[in-house]
């Protein structure tokens, strides 16, 4: 049919204008947050874009339903303000044959988002997490320091400090490494041994794989801190092995549990909420599609944007809800069987008295 192919271009339009600009606006700032954590070692810089693609699946999945809100009703909108739409209704198109025309687009989105939160974006949080803790990421750690400050790694027995880098960041000049002995009595001062190097870089163990930072023409001083016996040792070269990052995926990493096996926990209260809130973000496209078309009713002599103040302000409330809900239900302070379900009745409500409202103003 003509009028619905129309509807469903104009609202096609709106949707991927709208989705393209919030997810590049959102990409930028995850962008300039891993660029943050690379400046302080907390990432290497050769994930950072890796890291950034892993996100924008995740955006998509959570941007989609508020790009299909916002364009159904600047498309509609529209329609009212130009008083197309009151041409259209002289021919019976009412709400509900809107709504029809409006269904193949609503669905389309739906099956996207349910894709994304129920099977891609677990995997891509899954392999997100190998990364973050591969031996690719440790294998890269000089690409992790910031020159002229001291970094501590996560096990707190090694302490690097470097004050320069060479411009592709694969050697550091003039090094001082600190790191602690192991000692099986907890009540015995560590005993410490330092390195001061004039350079540095970094390999890989050729037997084993692991991580390696060879330093070139320096000191090695070992001993206990405040005693004096200690050794001073010269050297050439000298390598010390890095510490190795866990790729250990824990049970209660949940993003990056399958959908499948959340069902399997669901009597665990984290498990329960990691599962509904996907479920809810499909939900929430048909939903929030369905409660666009009554709001969309622009009255005459009303601006095209009159309507966008009260649909943003019912957005944030509701997705807020969620967002509360969900912790609720993770802190076990609501049933699981209630769970997030009662926002999407609150909400069920609200669209069936919208389409009310619009009802009772057409027939006026």
């Amino acid at each position: 049919m003509i009028i619905a192919r129309y509807f469903t271009r104009e609202v096609s339009r709106a949707l991927l204008t709208i989705t393209i600009v919030l997810v590049i606006a959102f990409a930028s700032q995850q962008f300039v947050r891993y660029l943050n954590y690379a400046a302080i070692g907390k990432i290497p810089l050769d994930i950072l874009l890796e890291l950034l693609g892993f996100e924008v699946p995740y955006l998509l999945a959570l941007l989609l339903p508020l790009g299909l809100y916002l364009g159904i009703l600047f498309a509609y909108g529209r329609l009212y303000a130009d008083s197309e739409m009151s041409i259209l209704q002289l021919y019976g198109v009412d709400q509900l044959k809107i709504l029809r025309f409006t269904l193949l687009i609503i669905f389309s989105v739906t099956v996207f988002v349910g894709l994304l939160m129920l099977w891609v974006n677990p995997w891509i949080s899954l392999k997100r997490q190998e990364v973050m803790t591969s031996d690719y990421a440790t294998l890269h750690l000089i690409q992790t320091i910031t020159p002229g400050r001291f970094q501590v790694s996560p096990d707190g027995r090694h302490v690097m400090y470097v004050e320069k880098l060479s411009r592709d960041r694969e050697r550091a000049e003039n090094v001082f490494l600190a790191e602690a002995k192991d000692t099986h009595d907890t009540n015995l001062v560590p005993s410490w041994m330092l390195v001061s190097a004039t350079d540095g870089y970094q390999e890989k163990d050729k037997n084993s794989n692991d991580p390696l930072f060879v330093t070139t023409n320096g000191y090695r001083y070992e001993g206990v801190p405040g005693q004096n016996d200690y050794k001073i040792i010269q050297f050439g070269k000298y390598t010390i092995r890095l510490p190795q990052a866990s790729n250990h995926i824990t049970h209660a990493d949940t993003e990056a549990l399958s959908s499948s096996e959340l069902w399997q926990q669901y009597q665990s209260p984290k498990q329960a909420a990691e599962l509904q809130w996907r479920l809810s973000v499909g939900i929430s496209v048909v939903l929030l599609a369905f409660l666009a078309i009554p709001l969309s009713v622009v009255r005459p002599r009303q601006g095209r944007y009159a309507i966008l103040i009260p649909a943003v302000l019912i957005y944030i409330v509701y997705i807020n809800l969620l967002f509360i809900s969900r912790r609720w239900v993770e802190q076990h302070a609501v049933p699981i069987h209630i769970g997030m379900w009662w926002v999407h009745g609150i909400m069920i409500l609200i669209v069936l008295a919208m389409f009310y409202r619009a009802k009772r103003f057409a027939g006026c």
